[in-house]
């Protein structure tokens, strides 16, 4: 007995774009694998399938033309089914015929007519109908009955793939099937297949026969064969033309989808049908993209099909798509974005490489169309799961909830939501690798945004349950850090705790809440200063409302802890004017919402030869309540030197719009420092007299800018710095 060995097949025709060809390529596996060979393989090699089974190039040609036994589809809940008063030729066709391949598909019909109605029936009655239809038919044709629909307790719902129920609008995708097939496959009982049969067998498969395509509807399958404006040369108007194995292999493929009705972690709207790898649309990660395409009037759902380059077995293949599942870590992904995030952290991991993405999208006038939207791949980003982190998947949810009605929600609110979006998007499908933290970053920034947005709409948040984000993890601090000033200053200024219920953290100065254990909004919060006014005005308001919360609670201090102190070079770029304060600004309004309390105090990188405004550390030394002693010859911070205490009028006059303020302010500051036996550098001679004041030995800075500064925390270890650099060696040394 000659032993067959396995061939190799590849399927030009079959190829993840477009959907008709993708479903071609499971329709001629499933077909194959159930009707001629069950140990048949299919995989996706460089953008093309590849079946393998004993069947040839030729023997699986004719395999389809001469043995293939077509599923029944049928839609009899459909007016143009051919159960009705319209589209009656090929179910009548179907049944006199007599061909022992097309006996199922007689009796099938033959049950039908015996429960439908002599009417379509109305919508309220349907239901009954797929009742009776899933109940009634053989088991033969229940995985076809699962594609179209499922039957939940509260409604019935329906696969988008195959549109609302086996149509789209007046295309009944039934009765085209039933016509393609009588094209095709001999009607009669020995007779041979109708002529060109193999012709547009073999150009389906292999796209290298040429054929006169036949002038009928594809549907929403592939949208650059529907015909319409602009399709052709010479006329206004192209016809749609379709291959009648494509439409019945197509299919044919539908059907290794099975929705189920099943109540999934992380679904909060109960028991609902979940259709495999069917998500909700997000209108990112394509060019085209716009809001209406996240309603119902303009996108019914994505699809995402999966790719896979090892050899699967039909059984592996139906546990797939039967499971269809995308997971973040418990949680079923609900739209496009948690998807790309599912992805990135492998919830799908059944050898599959990369996802094709579809949307159901409204494209050809009133007409959806399954529309490509691009392809990824699979591979492990662990920093994914930082975007999974409860606290912003939670806020997220419901922000998406409160932007559902496009119509009535402020656009404000839905480009917030879509700036995180594609953030989000960009850091899941981003194909170089090593740039994690810049993504990241960007999504950090599109929070913060997010977060001034719905701070300045407070009765926004209000109507909808929309709390203040927080809590997430303190992981963002190394795992988005870029390495820029921005970031470091931004993480100092943020991390600013309060202080004994006296003063609050900083965040409740930007905006109007309150901090308890919880962060809560807190309208005509008195303590938020941060407005629309240029980033170094509005640091500045907030040091000035810190400090006059500080001092009228009886602190001798202004209050500035941070787990992660300020880069004294990182301080001297902010002086100097040369960040990006749009980056900054949008940090230091996202930071806030990690869980600082979880956060390990770090020691600031020392950088040599930082140059730094000597005004600056002439003043900041007086923002906090310090005591400097003498060490080795240095001047050193410690519990048994002199104290120096704050001063709040040397940063009133910075604050005062005087044309020599930073004069004022530093003579003041080193009469203060001098008084205490801390005498400035150029203040005084050897005999102690002032020589002439400070501020005409040095460069002028914004007084705005430099009051600023003196909101970022430093080290004890850059503050005993800044008093060597600014003041007199001690006396020893003289």
């Amino acid at each position: 007995m000659t032993e067959i060995v396995p061939a190799s097949v590849r399927l030009p025709g079959c190829t993840p774009e477009p959907l008709m060809n993708y479903l071609k390529a499971l329709g001629v596996f499933r077909l194959v694998a159930e009707q001629a060979d069950p140990a048949a393989t299919l995989s996706w090699r460089n953008g093309v399938a590849e079946l393998t089974s004993n069947l040839g190039r030729e023997a699986l040609v004719d395999f389809f033309v001469e043995r293939y036994r077509p599923t029944p589809i049928v839609a009899p809940w459909n007016g143009g089914s051919g159960f009705f008063d319209s589209g009656r030729e090929a179910l009548d066709v179907m049944e006199r015929s007599d061909s022992e391949r097309l006996r199922l598909y007689r009796e099938t019909i033959g049950m039908i007519r015996h429960f439908i109605p002599s009417k379509k029936p109305k919508d309220e009655n349907k239901d009954a109908l797929l009742i009776q239809c899933r109940s009634k038919l053989p088991d033969e044709i229940v995985p076809w009955l699962d594609v179209c629909f499922v039957l939940g307790e509260e409604r019935v719902s329906f696969f988008p793939l195959l549109g609302t129920g086996g149509n789209d609008g007046r295309l009944d995708f039934t009765n085209n099937f039933m016509q393609h097939v009588a094209e095709v496959v001999s009607l009669r009982n020995g007779a041979a297949a109708p002529p060109l049969s193999r012709r547009f067998l073999e150009s389906t498969l292999f796209s290298d026969v040429l054929v006169s395509l036949l002038k009928t509807a594809i549907g929403q399958f592939n949208p650059g064969g529907i015909g319409g404006a602009n399709g052709t040369q010479g006329r206004f108007e192209a016809n749609s033309r379709v291959n009648p194995w494509d439409f019945i292999l197509m299919i044919e493929g539908t059907l290794l989808f099975a929705g189920a009705a099943a109540r999934r972690f992380g679904v909060r709207s109960g028991l609902r049908a979940v259709f495999p790898f069917s998500v909700e649309s997000v209108a990112v990660g394509y060019g085209s993209a716009t809001a209406s395409e996240e309603t119902s009037d303009g996108s019914r759902a994505e699809l995402w099909l999966p790719l896979w380059d090892e050899p699967a077995t039909l059984a592996e293949v139906r546990h797939l798509f039967a499971e269809g599942r995308a997971q973040i870590d418990r949680r079923q992904a609900r739209n496009a974005v948690e998807f790309a995030l599912a992805v990135n952290l492998l919830g799908v991991n059944r050898g599959i490489k990369a996802f094709t993405r579809y949307g159901f999208l409204k494209r050809n006038g009133l007409a959806f169309l399954a529309t490509p939207l691009g392809r990824l791949d699979v591979e492990l980003r662990p920093k994914a799961r930082l975007l999974n982190d409860p606290p912003l998947a939670d806020w997220l949810d419901r922000w998406r909830r409160a932007c559902s009605d496009k119509d009535k929600t402020p656009a404000r609110y839905q480009a917030a939501l879509r700036r995180i979006d594609r953030a989000m998007f960009a850091f899941a499908c981003r194909g170089e690798r090593g740039d994690d933290a810049a993504s990241l970053l960007n999504v950090l920034a599109a929070l913060g945004n997010a977060e001034r947005v719905l701070s300045r709409g407070l009765k926004f948040a209000a109507e909808k349950y929309l709390r203040p984000l927080q809590g997430l993890s303190i992981q963002w601090l190394e795992q988005a850090d870029d390495g820029s000033p921005e970031f470091r200053l931004a993480a100092s200024v943020a991390g600013i705790g309060g202080q004994r219920d006296v003063v609050g953290p900083f965040r409740v100065f930007i905006e109007e809440v309150e901090a308890t254990h919880y962060i809560n909004w807190s309208p005509g919060n008195r303590s938020a200063v941060w407005s629309n006014r240029p980033l170094a005005s509005n640091l500045a308001a907030v040091f000035r409302r810190r400090q006059m919360e500080a001092f009228r609670a009886g602190l001798n201090r202004v209050p500035l802890n941070s787990p992660r102190p300020a880069r004294l070079d990182d301080v001297a770029a902010f002086l100097s004017g040369a960040l990006d304060e749009d980056k900054l600004t949008s940090l230091l309004w996202a930071m806030p919402v990690l869980k600082w309390s979880d956060a390990e105090f770090q020691m600031p990188a020392r950088v040599a030869d930082t140059v730094l405004p000597f005004e600056f550390g002439v003043l900041r030394l007086l923002v906090e309540h310090h005591r400097l002693k003498v060490s080795s010859d240095q001047w050193a911070i410690g519990d048994d030197g002199e104290p120096l205490s704050p001063d709040p009028d040397v940063f009133e006059l910075l604050g005062g719009g005087r044309a020599d303020a930073v004069k004022a302010a530093v003579d003041r500051a080193s009469r203060r420092l001098r008084s205490a036996g801390r005498p400035v550098v150029g203040n005084r001679n050897r005999q102690g007299t002032v020589k002439r004041s400070l501020a005409e030995l040095i460069p002028a800075v914004d007084p705005e800018r430099l009051l600023a500064a003196m909101l970022f925390p430093l080290s004890l270890r850059d503050l005993e710095r800044l008093a060597n650099l600014v003041l007199y060696p001690p006396e020893s040394q003289e």
